[in-house]
């Protein structure tokens, strides 16, 4: 991986050097050459290593420069590199920053890390491949640097009414301004003629850039679009590192085969081998009921499945239905079951006084049996976790025409979700397509378990080289920022 640092880190060592006097340890001073060793010239360019990886470094950077005593230089340097250490391996901020984020804390042994890493026959190398590898983390670091530059930002624009293509507006010239610094280049010859006009090159650079930011692809330039358009370089570079920290919490081996699931993208990618293999559109959990960063591992596919109603969407979404309309419940193929012992049973639906039911009465749930309406669709990905949250098909695949698609109530609806399950059997699918053929319910064992990770990641880059960006749908990364910003600005930072 050290192929990947960038010259200047290297270059730039000479910056972090502080002033040292003799007798310091051999770990990281040669009072007999008076010069610093090798493994001090590579923590200094781990530092700017971690720069480039939108690290915070300006503690690390005082530690070093503030240490004048042969004893302040040699525990400055340890410091240095137990938290780089810590940062690499970890993140810089605890996980508690994000409340939805529930991935289970890694196993970490400072003192063990810190001697491997102090017996490498390198310093930087060993300490980089600390950070992840995932080809995803090394794209978004590579994009993190390239955004525009602050020095040449052009004016942000207000919102003054919808503009579509053919029209003429003198706002139009700020919109090309602001989408050429953008890296859309929307400025030519006859840009330079009528630079108020909407003409075809502003159509098809407007939908390049809205199609790169989660929204329709419509060439109508509204709030939304000016939004995104308005976002400074500074903030661009926020939220590519608030997913690059993400990125850092997450394990650096996340399996031979695997899926990730981008809760903001709306997407469902499965990785074999580390190469992408295939991604499906899907839908997340709206706002009130977001969908939570956790790794599950898929074991079995429910084939046909019945759906237990949750209590949450029970007493929230369907009593009102079922008071408005007496005939709801047998429309949508539910069943009333009462706890009888330990044991539930079938009772009529109108048996059940819906007016009156409460939160405490824990001894009534509804059932709905497969269907072509039931919630599940045709096939669930049975992946136990906490949450109660799956993957599943569903009847109501017109929402995936939707550019934003926060509409679930927590789990994870997937388009293509049976050729996806096809695959994941290598090939051993002719008891799949007998159970999908049918209407009973059949639960099918995976060839192995395939771990599926959910990950509120707000940021990534296509196949074909392009930044990708999304809405902060849960609000996460305002909280993630103003909670960022308290704790790089205090000791606890430090004490991550």
């Amino acid at each position: 991986m050290s192929g990947h640092i960038p010259r200047v880190i290297l270059l730039s060592v000479c910056l972090l050097l502080a002033p040292l006097t003799a007798h310091s340890s051999m770990l990281w001073y040669d009072s007999s050459s008076d010069m610093v060793t090798e493994r001090a010239l590579g923590l200094y360019a781990a530092v700017l290593l971690a720069q480039h990886h939108a690290i915070e470094t300006e503690d690390l950077k005082l530690t070093l420069q503030r240490a004048d005593s042969i004893d302040e230089v040699d525990a400055a340097h340890t410091r240095v590199l137990d938290q780089l250490i810590t940062r690499f391996s970890l993140g810089q901020l605890p996980t508690s920053i994000d409340p939805l984020w529930d991935h289970p804390e890694p196993d970490f042994d400072l003192i063990k890390l810190r001697h491997e890493i102090l017996s490498a026959p390198a310093l930087l190398p060993a300490l980089e491949a600390l950070l992840p590898r995932h080809s995803d983390y090394q794209a978004l670091v590579d994009l993190y640097h390239k955004q525009p530059s602050t020095q040449t930002e052009p004016d942000k624009l207000e919102f003054r009414g919808f503009f579509k293509p053919g029209q003429v507006h003198q706002d139009i010239r700020l919109v090309r301004e602001r989408l050429s610094w953008l890296g859309y280049p929307a400025l030519d010859a006859v840009s330079e003629l009528v630079p108020r006009l909407y003409d075809d090159l502003l159509v098809e650079q407007i939908r390049k850039f809205q199609g790169d930011h989660g929204l329709d692809t419509d060439a109508i330039i509204g709030p939304q679009t000016l939004r995104w358009l308005n976002y400074s370089a500074g903030d661009r570079r926020a939220l590519i590192a608030a997913v690059l920290e993400r990125w850092r919490w997450l394990p650096r081996e996340l399996g031979e085969e695997y899926l990730l699931v981008s809760i903001p993208g709306f997407e469902v990618r499965y990785f074999d081998r580390g190469e992408l293999i295939e991604s499906h559109i899907s839908i997340s959990g709206r706002p009130s009921r977001p969908t939570r960063s956790f790794v599950a591992q898929l074991e079995q596919f429910v084939i046909n499945p019945d759906w237990t109603v949750p209590r949450r969407i029970l007493m929230r979404d369907l009593v009102p239905k079922i008071l408005a309309d007496p005939n709801y419940l047998t429309q949508q193929g539910m069943q009333a079951e009462r706890l009888f012992g330990d044991r539930w049973q079938a009772v009529e639906n109108d048996e059940i006084n819906w007016a009156a039911i409460s939160w405490d009465d824990k001894d009534v749930r509804l059932v709905q049996a497969p269907g072509e309406k039931n919630a599940l669709g045709q096939i669930k990905f049975h992946m136990p976790n906490s949450h109660a949250i799956y993957l599943h098909d569903t009847p109501s695949k017109e929402l995936f025409a939707d550019a934003s698609r926060a509409f679930s109530s927590g789990c994870i609806r997937v388009e293509g979700v049976t050729e996806l399950a096809k695959r994941l059997m290598h090939g051993d699918i002719e008891q799949l397509e007998l159970s999908l053929a049918q209407t009973e319910t059949r639960w099918l064992r995976l060839p192995k378990p395939i771990p599926v990770y959910l990950f509120y990641n707000r940021a990534w880059v296509d196949s074909n080289g392009r930044l990708q960006l999304r809405d902060d749908v849960y609000d996460a990364d305002r909280q993630f920022f103003a909670r960022s910003r308290i704790k790089l600005n205090n000791s606890q930072l430090a004490e991550r």
